[in-house]
């Protein structure tokens, strides 16, 4: 299925992150842009060749899961804990995509995995390697940081971690993870640590009031993705691990607890002010639903619960899969992002021949932006919102703005990211044209409204 999909508007733009190779980047690190760049060396700036990292790091969870259940839970835990979670439209579709979640996953799980050997065999020494893959899971996405709280708390609430922590080698593994992290902390070095402020203080300056409703869509969002068995199991299965880890001292369950707990407990907060992205929660998940697995398939009726668990999500990633494959299935809006990009690649085309003087291609947001420039026939270099002077994420770093000035240029802006203020174009041309919109459809609805403007002679931003 990784090229029937058509591309989404952040595989289009990650792909972008791998033509503008780099160190580091503004909003996120860069493994899974390193990762790209190889994969399409090898199979070409197409859909498959910019989709098959990320199935491949899909695959490899999926067995370092089933290593990690089966040596903490045993077989039937381990298998089920693949059947659950593997079909969830988590793991499956979320690993279909480009983005920085499926590195990160599997780091994530192989510091994790790491570190429990470490833990239950005594290995004090493998810290470091857990540390070191721990670093690589925070070069894919900071959400990695979790990685920090969760082994502190495996360290001081277990007996063999207590141990270990009169040992140099979980210290070790800090200098490890670092040295891995260390090309996204060169590229803040050099850029004012643009990025570190962008995740921490300019995210917390938009943090506003109290908002249940915020809250509500989170649980929707996340019973959606991993199915609504599973994620009442994996909060029940959290707390639960933590009361028998401290009061029963059983390690295992801490364990898992000490990576499920942090991530749910925090982002669940976050929710309450700020908009939780649906897979912001993802890491906890693989320990969360191994927790679930195994507490589960000790009791008689476990295993119907988990294959209802299975089945529900199996159903929904199959939905979803439906959905976005056949197109007389009518949507729009948010909904059909994945939608319409063809089209109006094949009008942008139309206007650039027409225009004859080699206008740029520009659009109001990152969207719009990356997938012109993927599905343009040349595959041109296209331009964001930092040609009229406001943000462009990492556009800005990738636009030389004076190189620009006195060109021409076909601006675009998509009504699912509304361009509310048209006029400001003309501070910035000499003259400005509007043209027909464009609004295609998909099963007999309009997906979207294209607006589209010839602009003359750029002035600069």
């Amino acid at each position: 299925m990784l090229p029937a999909m058509s591309l989404q508007p952040q595989d289009a733009y990650y792909w972008q992150y791998a033509k503008h190779l780099s160190v580091g980047y503004f909003d996120h690190p860069p493994v899974h842009a390193w990762t790209c760049r190889l994969t399409t060396e090898i199979f070409g700036d197409n859909a498959f060749g910019i989709r098959f990292g990320p199935w491949l790091y899909g695959v490899g969870l999926l067995l370092l899961v089933f290593a990690f259940a089966k040596r903490i839970g045993g077989d039937k835990t381990a298998f089920w804990t693949v059947a659950a979670a593997g079909v969830t439209p988590l793991f499956s579709i979320g690993s279909a995509i480009l983005t920085p979640d499926p590195p990160l996953l599997f780091f994530w799980t192989l510091s994790v995995y790491l570190g429990y050997i470490a833990l239950d065999d005594d290995r004090p020494w493998i810290w470091s390697i857990a540390g070191f893959a721990g670093g690589l899971a925070m070069l894919s996405k900071y959400t990695a940081v979790f990685l920090g709280a969760g082994f502190a708390l495996a360290l001081i609430f277990t007996e063999t971690g207590r141990k270990h922590l009169k040992s140099i080698w979980p210290y070790l593994a800090i200098i490890t993870a670092v040295i891995a992290f260390l090309p996204q902390i060169i590229w803040n070095a050099q850029n004012g640590w643009a990025s570190f402020a962008y995740q921490s203080t300019r995210r917390a300056g938009e943090i506003s009031r109290w908002r249940l409703d915020l809250f509500g869509g989170m649980l929707v969002s996340q019973m959606l993705l991993i199915g609504p068995i599973l994620f009442i199991g994996v909060v029940w299965a959290g707390f639960k691990g933590i009361w028998n880890g401290l009061f029963d001292r059983n390690q295992k369950s801490l364990f898992l607890s000490a990576f499920t707990l942090p991530v749910l407990v925090f982002f669940t907060l976050i929710s309450l002010l700020y908009w939780v992205k649906m897979n912001w929660l993802a890491p906890a998940y693989i320990t969360g639903a191994v927790a679930f697995v195994r507490l589960i398939v000790q009791r008689e009726k476990g295993v119907k619960l988990l294959k209802w668990a299975a089945g529900i999500a199996a159903l929904e990633t199959v939905l979803l899969y439906l959905i976005i494959l056949i197109p007389s299935i009518p949507l729009t809006g948010e909904a059909a992002y994945f939608a319409g990009w063809r089209e109006l690649a094949e009008r942008i085309q139309i206007e650039r021949e027409d225009m004859r003087t080699d206008p740029f291609v520009a659009g109001w947001g990152y969207k719009v932006s990356s997938e012109l420039r993927f599905y343009l026939p040349d595959k041109p270099e296209t331009f964001s919102s930092e040609i009229l002077g406001f943000p462009g994420l990492n556009y800005e770093w990738w636009t030389d703005t004076d190189g620009l000035i006195g060109k021409d240029c076909i601006f675009v802006a998509d009504s699912r990211e509304p361009f509310r203020d048209p006029k400001i174009l003309d501070s910035h041309f000499a003259r400005v044209e509007e043209q027909t919109e464009l609004q295609p459809e998909r099963g007999g609805k309009v997906v979207t409204t294209y607006r589209i403007w010839r602009c003359f002679d750029y002035i600069g931003p």
